[in-house]
């Protein structure tokens, strides 16, 4: 799956909910056999920390009051997510909803 399809599969989604890290593997591991397992994993991080350095999507956490975006800049905040990434790939870990990052589209965060 190349960014601009990664892109617009975002804008899309985002439209009607928040999306998880694992929504992005689920779509990215979908796209070929050579995208799945750990290189999934990595592609979709990659691809998110991508979007979010071009803000096309805010990262944060779901807390009592909704989406909490994350306080760092758009650089720190996409090296978050693909270093945590590459930690549970390293560890084995299994990824589950809402694990890594939550993500929105920035018309819909409060400012």
């Amino acid at each position: 799956m190349n960014y601009d399809d990664l892109r617009d599969y975002a804008r899309e989604s985002l439209k009607f909910d928040w999306m998880s890290l694992v929504d992005f593997v689920s779509v990215v591991q979908q796209s070929g056999p050579d995208a799945r397992g750990v290189e999934g994993v990595r592609r979709a991080a990659a691809g998110a920390a991508q979007l979010v350095r071009d803000e096309v999507i805010v990262p944060g956490d779901i807390g009592d009051n909704g989406f909490e975006p994350w306080p760092s800049t758009p650089e720190e905040s996409a090296a978050r997510i693909e270093s945590e990434a590459d930690e549970a790939v390293v560890n084995g870990d299994d990824l589950d909803t809402g694990d890594i990052a939550w993500f929105t589209a920035p018309e819909h965060v409060r400012r």
